[in-house]
């Protein structure tokens, strides 16, 4: 793996991350509780957001590139850039397969279970709507400031958080080991998905953490999917306020885009395909 020196076996590591994920997740519940215990607001849950990405994501992320990493900022990547062509074949690659992208969305979100599982269903579209809601609450009132508050919290931070956890720290223990740095890559996204108990969504967003995880293989810094992340989360934040604010219909016309399309479905995965084929041959070896 690279050229960073590690301390400790594999499985040692993978402990390390748990217990470290385990103790923060603590120390974050308690805040988030306490920030919480008299009523959910849009001013206490955004408090909630922020020590959840900072506490629960953030600080394992570190604490286990420290205890394991002679280098940590190397083990987590952010100590190194990226060449800008990787940026704009990254964002290319975002654009041109959103009507594939629309498509698995819809297609995932009329997913139905047999009729044994029918309590598990029940209990997907309980906690989707309830994922919902809190992103309803999340937006707060119609103001630029409360939009700039969002854009902030939901998209950089968000995006950073998420980036440092599952793929600066997960993804890359996860290839101090002797598997396949793809299974690393996917397993990463597996569990990422599984997070954030949206389960409506959950392979739109395997990919995309599939996706970002690539990002991080090809082009050895963090920094570009941090980048991509937070990009692709302030989007979704800025047309959700347009939306459910402001009455624009952006965030309809960008979830619909392409989908009654065949040849632009068709388009859509051949262009991605070889955007991504030329990302991979520009990747930093």
């Amino acid at each position: 793996m690279d050229n960073i020196v590690l301390r400790f076996t594999f499985a040692q590591r993978i402990i390390i991350l748990l217990i470290s994920l385990f103790i923060f997740s603590l120390i974050g519940s308690v805040f988030v509780a306490l920030l919480t215990r008299n009523g959910i607001t849009t001013e206490s849950l955004r408090l909630a957001t922020i020590v959840q990405d900072c506490v629960i994501f953030i600080a394992p992320a570190i604490a286990t590139a420290v205890l394991i990493s002679v280098i940590p900022a190397g083990f987590l990547c952010i100590n190194s850039g990226f060449r800008f062509p990787m940026f704009l074949l990254a964002l290319t690659a975002m654009i041109v397969s959103m009507p594939v992208m629309n498509l698995i969305v819809n297609l995932n979100e009329q997913l139905s279970l047999p009729e044994a599982l029918s309590g598990l269903e029940e209990w997907m579209r309980q906690a989707e709507t309830k994922a919902q809601d809190s992103v309803k609450i999340l937006l707060g009132t119609s103001s630029v400031l409360s939009l700039i508050i969002n854009l902030l919290i939901v998209g950089v931070l968000a995006g950073v958080s998420e980036e440092i956890f599952f793929r600066g720290a997960l993804q890359r223990v996860l290839a101090t080991s002797s598997i396949n740095p793809h299974c690393a890559i996917w397993l990463s996204a597996l569990i990422f998905s599984a997070f954030h108990l949206q389960f409506f969504g959950f392979f739109p967003r395997l990919l995309l953490g599939a996706y970002f995880g690539y990002l991080l293989y090809w082009s050895k810094s963090l920094w570009l999917p941090i980048i991509a992340h937070t990009l692709n989360n302030s989007l979704v934040v800025f047309t959700m306020w347009l939306g459910e604010v402001k009455g624009d219909k952006t965030m309809e016309a960008i979830d619909n885009w392409g989908m009654a399309s065949p040849t632009l479905i068709l388009a859509s995965i051949i262009m991605t395909f070889f955007t991504l084929r030329y990302m991979y041959r520009y990747r930093r070896v």
